[in-house]
C-alpha cells in the first residue's frame, strides 16, 4: 500500500512570475523575467468545467427509456490575483502594458495600459506555510505547500478602486497545459526527484522542503 503525506497549507507567502513564449517555453536570457513578490493579497483560482452530455428519452408510455449523463471535462483553471503591492515590471508584463521608465539604465515607474489582447505568457507559482504540527518533517525540515500553474495567459484587469483607503490592483487569467520544458527550467527544484509536469497539467501541488525563492522588487532573468 502507498504511503500518503499529510499537510494543512496556510497562507501565502511568495508568488513568482517568470515570461514564457507564445509556445508556453520559459524565456531565458535578457528578453525574459523572473519577479518573486510577497505583495500579493489572495490567489483564487476557480476549474472551469464543460458539463457533459445528458441524453434523456421516454419511451412510448412515458417512462424512462435512455437516462444517461457523460462526465464534466476540465477546461482550465481561471486565476484571480490581487495585489496590494504592485511591482511595475511584474504587473506591465503580466497585463501587458507599456513599461514607463527614466535613468539610465532604465528604472521602470510605472505602465500604461492600451486597448487590445493581453498576449504575454507566463507561469505562476504561490508557496504557502503548512499549519500545526506538520509544519517541520520528522527531521525538522521546514515544509512547504508549493501550488503552480505551468502556463498561464488571456490576461485581464479587475477592478481598481481610488479611494480613501488602500487600492488594490487585480488580475484575472486562464491556464493552458505545460510546456515540455516548463518542469526542467523553472519547477524542478520544488518537485519530487525524477519527477516531470506533462503537457496536459494545469496546476501542481506538492509538499516540499525546499525554500521559495527571495521576494525582491527588482527581477531577474531565468
Amino acid at each position: 500500500m502507498a504511503v500518503s503525506t499529510c499537510a494543512t497549507p496556510i497562507k501565502g507567502t511568495h508568488l513568482r512570475i517568470v515570461a514564457l513564449d507564445t509556445c508556453g517555453v520559459p524565456v531565458t536570457g535578457e528578453s525574459g523575467l523572473v519577479a518573486v513578490s510577497s505583495g500579493f493579497v489572495q490567489v483564487v483560482m476557480e476549474p472551469q468545467y464543460e458539463d457533459g452530455e445528458e441524453f434523456f428519452e421516454r419511451n412510448a408510455s412515458g417512462a424512462a427509456c435512455v437516462n444517461q449523463k457523460d462526465d464534466p471535462t476540465l477546461k482550465r483553471m481561471g486565476l484571480t490575483v490581487d495585489w496590494c503591492e504592485i511591482n511595475v515590471l511584474l504587473s506591465s508584463y503580466v497585463i501587458d502594458a507599456r513599461t514607463l521608465s527614466t535613468g539610465t539604465p532604465a528604472t521602470g515607474t510605472g505602465f500604461a495600459v492600451a486597448e487590445g489582447n493581453a498576449l504575454n505568457r507566463f507561469s505562476m507559482e504561490v508557496w504557502q506555510e503548512v499549519a500545526g504540527s506538520g509544519a517541520c518533517d520528522a527531521s525538522g525540515n521546514q515544509r512547504y505547500i508549493y501550488n503552480a500553474w505551468p502556463n498561464v495567459g488571456a490576461t485581464q484587469l479587475g477592478s481598481y478602486t481610488i479611494e480613501n483607503g488602500r487600492s488594490t490592483l487585480q488580475f484575472i487569467s486562464e491556464t493552458r497545459g505545460a510546456s515540455a520544458t516548463w518542469d526542467t527550467l523553472v519547477g524542478a527544484d520544488w518537485l519530487p526527484a525524477g519527477e516531470s509536469v506533462l503537457t496536459d497539467e494545469h496546476w501542481v501541488w506538492n509538499v516540499t522542503t525546499v525554500a521559495p525563492p527571495t521576494a525582491a522588487c527588482d527581477t531577474t532573468t531565468l
